[in-house]
């Protein structure tokens, strides 16, 4: 019995230890730097309901409003709309390298994520499920 116990706790261990290990490999994956354009600053990314106003919507025929002109300091927010999953990744398809911080990922349907810009510059993002649907997002 006491054997079975350890081996659990060990397991754990284990499987704790990779989500660690894999949380750290896409972290470093995601620090490029970011062109003249756009600062190197990452905008900050939450998936709470945050003001209403700068909302980019997602329905089956992409994003709108495209694009969309924003003010340095404000949040914009991605709105699933669809009945799908929305996988919202940066510009260019598939290097997801030239705006990090529009790497938010997947987003459920009527689920809602934002970023706030600290930089203007002229921000591109796509779906990398449909890579044909992208948008972008001036902040001036």
């Amino acid at each position: 019995m006491r054997e079975g116990v350890n081996h659990l706790k060990i397991q754990k261990f284990i499987i704790l230890s990779a989500i660690g290990a894999s949380a750290l490999v896409l972290a470093a994956c995601t620090k490029t730097s970011a062109p003249s354009s756009a600062s190197n600053q990452a905008p900050a990314v939450s998936s709470s309901t945050p003001q209403v106003g700068n909302q980019i919507t997602y329905t089956d025929s992409g994003f709108s409003p495209n694009p969309i002109n924003v003010k340095v300091g404000e949040a914009v927010t991605f709105k699933n709309a669809s009945n799908n999953v929305v996988q919202v990744n940066s510009a260019p398809h598939p290097a997801h390298n030239l705006f990090p911080m529009l790497n938010i990922g997947a987003i459920n349907p009527g689920e809602s994520k934002s970023v706030t810009f600290t930089a203007a510059g002229t921000y591109k993002y796509h779906n990398h499920l449909n890579a044909s649907q992208n948008g972008q997002i001036i902040v001036q």
